[in-house]
């Protein structure tokens, strides 16, 4: 969209709006070294990745989409049955994406040309986030009905098809070659005949880099822990060493130890191993080796060890920041003290595992109780503050911050009494002392629906007692019981 388009777009009809408008200069290729780093992460599925091929010069090319920097082509031929088939590997593939934070399109096809042209029209597929899988043959078939702009052809001859009613692919497609070719030059039929799959289009791709692995093979089987801690330390120095001198970083190292224990029952040597993962990606040998070892003391040496291996794993370019001496403005201090923050949580996680260090993550639930879970901490997700809306999960109208910090755990039953049937509370008694309430707020009423697993319907108030203290207490609707569920600090 030129930006004259999109400060249109953004003017309200008082002329208000273009204020908020960010103009970034394009950089092709800036976005093309950020693409390659992706190719990281397509390496986990097919070994086989490549970007978009560049134009006349080495560089992008205006006049040709598919040399834009902003997809990636993976040839997936075999790997599909890793993953159950082609379709639960794109599923596979959406979802990991998904997780690290981006929005996508995936198309899997007979050819580049088809499943380009498909990713980039699915919304007139009428399934413009779902991966879309294409039956083996039918690539034609399914670019037909996209719009003429799928076939990657030049914009001005679009806007041209346009004018002449030809809106989508079929009707240019159907249309003789030589008419094709004496109306709108060589260049577009090309361009659909790479789209259809009638052009044999092999992808250059990235090699893949070596891992970095360090492991020793024992002649004899070792059982004494003090060697093989010794043995460890040094191949944690050796992947250290491996990842500097390839300008990487890593979020995580594996450990394997192979033993003789148990070889003589299933005739295969025994395996163990442990993960050590990092709040952020390093590569600085005293933070590897600290961390490994305190993984290592959560499990015991196994008997007569064959071999020891250490991997990184999760290897990924470092990204370059500019260091201040002095925390001069807010963003280092904050960047300061989420590093040291991460440098706690890596260390505690190794030490005492996954599932026993978590934070808390608001879910979309109606249940009090339920709104918040404790989940593992994985990766850099302990420094994701924990955000809130301008109303509640309930739906009933009264903010976050009219809900108490604490929850009781377990709504506790208590002796009330109300003046007025279904009305709120005028004393009550708690923790063997009788309150009276001054003040009340509400009733906040939260239902669940009759689809859930757990019935729920209460009327909740927020108290103020004679001591001064505010309760979050609520009435089960139809009956007289009331509870305390929370306490206001």
């Amino acid at each position: 969209m030129p930006l004259t388009e999109a400060r249109a777009v953004l003017l309200s009809p008082t002329g208000e709006g273009a204020e908020g408008l960010e103009v970034v200069e394009a950089n092709s290729d800036r976005d093309r070294e950020m693409l390659a780093g992706q190719c990281e992460w397509a390496w986990r599925f097919t070994p086989r990745v490549a970007l978009p091929p560049l134009g006349p010069r080495g560089r992008s090319s205006q006049s040709d989409p598919r040399t834009r920097p902003e997809s990636l082509l993976a040839n997936i031929t075999g790997c599909g049955h890793l993953f159950g088939d082609d379709h639960g590997l794109a599923e596979a593939m959406r979802g990991d994406w998904l997780e690290r934070g981006y929005r996508g399109r995936i198309a899997v096809a007979g050819s580049p040309g088809a499943a380009w042209a498909i990713a980039h029209a699915a919304h007139w597929t009428g399934q413009p986030d779902a991966p879309l899988v294409v039956t083996p043959g039918q690539d034609e078939q399914w670019v037909r009905r996209l719009p003429v702009e799928a076939l990657a052809i030049d914009a001005s001859v679009a806007r041209a098809l346009r004018e002449l009613g030809v809106h989508r692919a079929d009707r240019l497609i159907d249309l003789p070659a030589p008419e094709i070719k004496r109306r709108f030059g060589d260049q577009t039929l090309w361009r659909i005949d790479r789209a259809v799959g009638r052009v044999d289009e092999p992808l250059d791709c990235l090699p893949m880099p070596e891992p970095v692995v360090a492991h020793r093979d024992f002649e004899e089987p070792v059982s004494r822990g003090d060697w093989l801690e010794q043995v460890l330390q040094e191949l944690v120095v050796e992947v250290s060493e491996g990842l500097r001198s390839r300008g990487r970083v890593t979020w995580r190292l594996v450990c394997r130890v192979c033993h003789e224990v148990g070889r003589e029952r299933c005739g295969e040597p025994g395996r163990m191993k442990w993960v050590t993962g990092l709040a952020e990606p390093g590569w600085k040998v005293d933070r590897l080796w600290g961390l490994v070892r305190l993984g290592m003391q959560r499990h015991r040496w196994p008997r007569q060890v064959t071999r020891l291996e250490v991997a990184a794993e999760g290897v990924v370019v470092p990204e370059r920041s500019q260091e201040t001496l002095f925390d001069v403005d807010a963003e280092a201090a904050c960047r300061r003290v989420r590093r040291g923050v991460g440098s706690l949580v890596e260390r505690l996680v190794s030490r005492l595992g996954r599932n026993a260090v978590a934070r808390p993550v608001l879910r979309d639930a109606v249940i009090p109780e339920s709104v918040v879970q404790l989940c593992p901490v994985t990766g850099l997700d302990w420094e994701e503050p924990l955000h809130h809306s301008d109303s509640t999960t309930s739906g009933g109208g009264m903010k976050p911050s009219r809900r108490p910090l604490r929850l009781i755990n377990g709504p506790r039953a208590i002796k009330a009494m109300a003046v007025v049937s279904q009305g709120p509370p005028v004393r009550f008694e708690w923790e063997g002392r009788a309150h009276r309430v001054l003040q009340y707020w509400g009733p906040e009423r939260i239902v669940t629906g009759w689809w859930t697993d757990r019935q729920v319907a209460r009327d909740y108030y927020r108290v103020e007692i004679d001591t001064g203290e505010w309760y979050w207490v609520f009435r089960q609707l139809g009956e007289e019981d009331w509870f305390v569920h929370g306490v206001f600090e």
